[in-house]
């Protein structure tokens, strides 16, 4: 057997990647307590990865230990060699590479670390090598040479760098700390990679900050470790590819724009294309609500119909590889756009305003000076929310072509 041991494993893109990397079969295997004990004693496997909870409850089942991985005091990669077991640690090549590649800049900073589990050895030592002016161990335990989520504060960093499972899907409404409390932040790093944008991130994000998921890490790291299982050297060019590929099967198509922008049949042209399935919220809304999006709002109130949103948004945020066509007004409530942004690529379809037209099925755009008002008032808003802006005021099939290149 080759695969990942670790609880839980519902969150882990392990196998896609391994699987895709080297063809070979790659098991997700979930062990409680005592059955990773068993598993190990056992060693009915050829390699394996491992992650939360179980990179330093491995090591006294190790015949040897790689002196990086030793000094980390955890292991994310074993190698069974003649009933031998050789244990090593891929996440500090994984970790530095993201920030090299990426430009975060570490040197002569004050680095916060949030966590103290055996991913957070792995940063320390990238962080240290990288001349970081100041790091703390931030643990929600009382420990040796770490501080409190109280004390974070005080020290205002001005790298935060999420190592904890915080923020993680199902959970993904965790937020581990308040940035607001933060005066000289100037990067957020966060290893969790699914969703592909936690709330951590999408809040540094608002606020201009700097920021990064854990997607580029883990696929480096992964590329490393098939170096101790199989001998293959690091290809920067496949962790490209594979961090692609990763991107394509995960992210969802978010398209948002005016009334009468075209984001209904720009859908439905990317569904024949690409072969993802399409939700059209104003659609599956009207659906639940058994009536007419104008006679809700004339019943009920704008805002009402903007809290089924909100619903429907956050029901959403966990599909993946799918086309979400959202209603003119979503980007008016920021937890909205929150939902879809975690595991999407917002694009703006942007239509000139004397290419839009009026409906009266619309409420709030059924009349030349209720459009043109709201065109001023959200393209703005369009704008702050959106990855991608297309324009749209020729022909549809040129703005498609434009959205596939765009998402690669």
């Amino acid at each position: 057997m080759r695969g990942l041991i670790g609880f839980p494993l519902g969150h882990s893109y392990s196998q896609l990647i391994h699987e895709y990397l080297t063809h070979k079969p790659y098991q997700l295997k979930e062990l409680d307590e005592e059955s990773f004990h068993d598993f190990m004693k056992e060693k009915k496997f050829s390699c394996i990865n491992v992650t939360i909870p179980y990179k330093q409850m491995v090591i006294p089942y190790l015949d040897k230990i790689d002196e990086l991985a030793l000094k980390l005091d955890a292991i994310n990669c074993i190698v069974n060699k003649d009933g031998k077991l050789f244990g090593y640690n891929s996440d500090y090549y994984g970790f530095r590479l993201m920030l090299e590649a990426n430009g975060f800049e570490i040197k002569d900073k004050i680095v916060a670390i949030l966590g103290n589990g055996g991913a957070s050895k792995a940063v320390y030592e990238v962080v240290k090598d990288m001349q970081a002016s100041k790091i703390l161990i931030v643990d929600r335990r009382t420990r040796p040479n770490t501080i409190g989520y109280d004390a974070v504060y005080a020290a205002d960093p001005q790298v935060i760098i999420n190592t904890t499972p915080v923020g993680m899907f199902p959970d993904n409404d965790g937020c581990i700390v308040d940035l607001e409390r933060f005066s000289n932040l100037e990067s957020v790093i966060d290893i969790v990679y699914n969703p592909l944008r936690t709330k951590l991130v999408l809040e540094a994000k608002k606020r201009g900050i700097k920021t990064i998921a854990g997607l580029e890490m883990l696929v480096a790291q992964a590329v490393k470790a098939l170096e101790f299982f199989d001998g293959i050297p690091v290809d920067l060019g496949k962790i490209k590819e594979c961090q692609r590929m990763l991107v394509n099967d995960k992210q969802n198509i978010v398209l948002i724009g005016m009334p009468s922008s075209g984001k209904t049949t720009i859908s439905k042209l990317l569904q024949d294309k690409l072969q993802r399935e399409v939700f059209e919220m104003d659609e599956m809304i009207v659906q639940k609500i058994q009536m007419p999006i104008k006679d809700y709002i004339d019943k009920y109130s704008e805002e009402a119909f903007r809290q089924q949103e909100i619903a429907l948004a956050k029901e959403l945020r966990n599909h993946h590889h799918a086309i979400i066509s959202c209603g003119g007004g979503i980007i008016l409530k920021q937890e909205s756009m929150n939902y879809l942004q975690e595991n999407g690529c917002i694009i703006f379809i942007d239509r000139d305003l004397d290419k839009l037209y009026c409906s009266d099925d619309r409420p709030l755009s059924n009349t030349v000076d209720k459009l043109q008002q709201l065109y001023h008032q959200r393209y703005e808003l369009y704008q702050k929310y959106s990855d991608i802006i297309i324009k749209n005021n020729g022909d549809l099939e040129t703005t498609v072509a434009k959205i596939i290149e765009s998402v690669g």
